[in-house]
């Protein structure tokens, strides 16, 4: 008679240790269902048009790095009389872009520059994304959103939470997805893509945004990740194909 080897008998008691193990955890345990999405600090909002203000020609010197600061004078407009006029930034934030050429003749009122606003953290910030009819249902009006993003200069990552607070009733067009996403293709064609060509807007408020030394400021445009944990499934129902 040849007998089973000790080493045998601790494999045979792994395994069947593993299996118990197993089939406790498909009886009691969930699994989180997650769904995630590509959202943006909403730059209809936190966007500035820098208009003339006076009749003659422009010309822009105090343009420096892609940003203004407010109270800062960023050009002079010479009207018909020889008088100069001062151009002043009144708000600070990044410049999307220059509308005007140098030495050009403007009119009172039009625009010289579109600037994405730096958002108050101290405020709600809102955030725009959009999604399916079939998605939007997981994200109803009042659930708390998971939101993350890396800021692409300091290389700072901000977690925070959004509340959902609207949900448009139709589908947007695309006009309103460049203008509330500051003329990002790339996001806005996969916002179409993955609803099918159906995107229905879902706007969200950050309360919370934070304030220590590692954070930074949102701004219009800003790209952040939406997840949010909407229910929970059986083991057994998610091995069958169970939502």
């Amino acid at each position: 008679l040849e007998t089973t080897k000790p080493r045998g008998w601790w494999a045979l008691g792994f395994i069947s240790l593993s299996i118990v193990i197993v089939g406790i955890w498909a009886i009691l345990a969930s699994i989180p269902q997650t769904t995630a999405a590509t959202g943006v600090v909403n730059s209809f909002v936190y966007t500035d048009d820098l208009t003339a203000p006076a009749t003659g020609n422009v010309v822009l010197t105090g343009i420096t790095g892609g940003s203004i600061s407010a109270g800062a004078t960023i050009g002079t407009i010479t009207t018909s009389t020889g008088t100069t006029v001062p151009v002043v930034a009144k708000r600070t934030g990044e410049i999307v872009s220059v509308e005007i050429n140098q030495n050009s003749y403007v009119e009172l009122g039009d625009t010289l520059l579109r600037v994405s606003l730096v958002a108050d953290p101290s405020s709600p910030i809102q955030v725009i994304t959009f999604l399916g009819q079939s998605t939007i249902q997981r994200y109803p009006l009042g659930a708390s959103v998971d939101v993350s993003v890396t800021d692409a200069v300091s290389g700072h990552s901000v977690y925070t939470t959004a509340k959902v607070v609207a949900e448009g009733s139709t589908p947007s067009s695309e006009n309103t997805l460049n203008s509330t996403n500051g003329n990002l293709n790339v996001l806005t064609n996969e916002w179409l893509s993955e609803s099918s060509g159906s995107p229905f807007a879902v706007l969200l408020e950050i309360d919370n945004w934070p304030t220590d030394d590692s954070s930074f400021s949102p701004y219009g445009g800003l790209v952040v990740d939406l997840s949010r944990t909407y229910g929970t499934v059986h083991p057994i129902s998610w091995l069958f194909g169970g939502r």
